[in-house]
């Protein structure tokens, strides 16, 4: 049979039509991907899981460094024995007897009543420039005839007042839990010549009580609580150029005459 070209264009019409109703009418189109039965699930892994915790910068004067998980130095004692009373009240450090502070309501505290104690050194280099002094510290106390309430040299954590009277005697105010001890370097300037006080530090928060070195000024009072940080390691004091002395107290906002209780221990060096 001879076929010319519109014949064979209508038997493959035909053939396609024949085609389409054997197969339901509908031409499948093979899916090559396979897109929905075989698709990948990626997760997002957040890329700031692990971040590392910090120690915020000490305001103010008192530069720091973080803590850090290390071996304790080799310390002995540069210091004799000292007892602080839950008494001692840092802003009289260095005040001439008499000497009083008023916060409204009797007995006022007064020197040497209500003094600080003053460290004595066994070695005149304890208070070098620069030197890194530690200390050793024991001892319970307790404010407002509250004996309910004892802690040790790191105080109670969630009370942390301001001295009421601010900075007073050409010392500087201090934030930091009531009942810590707490400490200022002096030099030999007299009592009525001091300069203005330094900037006051605040050591309010775990965060910023969890110092490895601080270095205060000249008349900057300080926190010491119990000389370690959180990991149990020795914090390290750095003694301002000039001192001569330094004094030890108990932190309260007012009224040192009520408290309770005392702490004892020394001052350590690494000796030269």
């Amino acid at each position: 049979m001879r076929f010319t070209s519109g014949t064979v264009k209508v038997m493959c019409l035909m053939l396609s039509v024949a085609a389409l109703s054997a197969c339901g009418g509908k031409s499948k189109k093979k899916n090559n991907d396979d897109s929905t039965s075989n698709k990948t699930t990626t997760s997002v892994v957040p890329s700031n899981t692990g971040s590392a915790n910090t120690t915020p910068a000490r305001p103010a004067a008192g530069s720091t460094t973080p803590a850090q998980s290390e071996t304790n130095p080799p310390v002995s004692a540069c210091s004799t024995n000292y007892e602080i009373a839950g008494t001692a009240n840092p802003f009289l450090a260095g005040a001439p007897e008499a000497t009083e502070l008023d916060y409204g309501r009797a007995p006022k505290d007064v020197a040497p009543l209500n003094a600080p104690v003053a460290v004595q050194a066994v070695d005149a280099k304890c208070f070098d420039p620069g030197r890194q002094l530690y200390f050793q510290v024991s001892g319970t106390i307790a404010h407002d005839n509250q004996p309910e309430i004892f802690t040790d040299a790191d105080g109670q954590a969630d009370l942390a007042p301001t001295h009421s009277l601010g900075s007073v005697h050409g010392l500087s105010n201090i934030t930091a839990p009531i009942n810590s001890l707490v400490g200022v370097f002096l030099d030999d300037t007299a009592f009525a010549s001091r300069p203005a006080a330094p900037e006051a530090l605040d050591f309010g928060t775990a965060e910023a009580r969890n110092f490895r070195t601080l270095a205060p000024k000249i008349g900057q009072v300080f926190f010491i609580g119990d000389g370690k940080d959180m990991t149990g390691m020795l914090q390290a004091f750095v003694v301002p150029a000039g001192t001569t002395r330094l004094y030890l107290a108990i932190m309260d906002q007012y009224e040192w005459s009520n408290n309770q209780g005392q702490l004892s221990g020394n001052i350590q060096w690494v000796k030269p």
